[in-house]
């Protein structure tokens, strides 16, 4: 099995963890999962942003576009809509639909790479609200760093990563179904059906 393989299925297990957990004890959220993508819909953005999504990331998308509903990343959001299910990793951050990828990789993550490095292509994954503007993301650029995930913040450069997406999801599930913080975030709590890690 090559390295790629064995992250893929890290992340097949894991997530697997995680919506059994999201089952049994925050259904709203679990109920707030969508449907897969396409690989076709994987290539597309491959194509349009000019890069190759990880082995680790791909599997995630062919199991779900993201962590809940198109409309959680998306603005205007209505007073009148229902609390978002989307933003339930640790630091209240979701895992974007594909679609909203490509809007944000030029966001805060693009000055570094436009001015400085134009081969660069940190791929924004995860954010804290439909801007897109803090967050993490995956490294697409080939070499050394390709595969591991960093963070970034807006006015301030990206902050390159030691973890796969693969391991943060891990992680993730171990936190979950242990019941333990994670980082500087306390035990996952549940608010009407919803998993809420801030």
């Amino acid at each position: 099995m090559t390295g790629d393989q064995k992250r893929a299925a890290q992340t097949l297990v894991a997530w697997a963890r995680i919506e059994t957990w999201l089952k049994e004890h925050a259904p709203r959220t679990f109920q707030g999962l969508p449907a897969p993508a396409t690989e076709g819909d994987v290539r597309s953005l491959e194509q349009e942003l000019d890069l190759t999504v990880p082995a680790d990331v791909r599997a995630f998308y062919l199991v779900r576009n993201g962590t809940g509903p198109a409309s959680d990343f998306e603005w205007p959001t209505s007073r009148d809509a229902p609390e978002p299910t989307g933003y339930f990793l640790p630091d209240g951050e979701g895992i974007g639909p594909l679609e909203n990828l490509g809007l944000w990789f030029e966001g805060p993550v693009a000055a570094e790479r436009l001015d400085d490095e134009p081969g660069q292509r940190y791929l924004s994954i995860t954010t804290i609200d439909p801007d897109g503007s803090y967050g993490s993301f995956v490294d697409c650029t080939p070499g050394q760093g390709y595969g591991l995930l960093g963070g970034y913040a807006e006015a301030e450069l990206p902050d390159p990563g030691e973890w796969t997406f693969a391991a943060y999801l891990t992680e993730v599930a171990d936190a979950l179904c242990e019941g333990r913080g994670f980082g500087d975030d306390t035990a996952p709590n549940v608010i009407d059906g919803r998993l809420d890690w801030q």
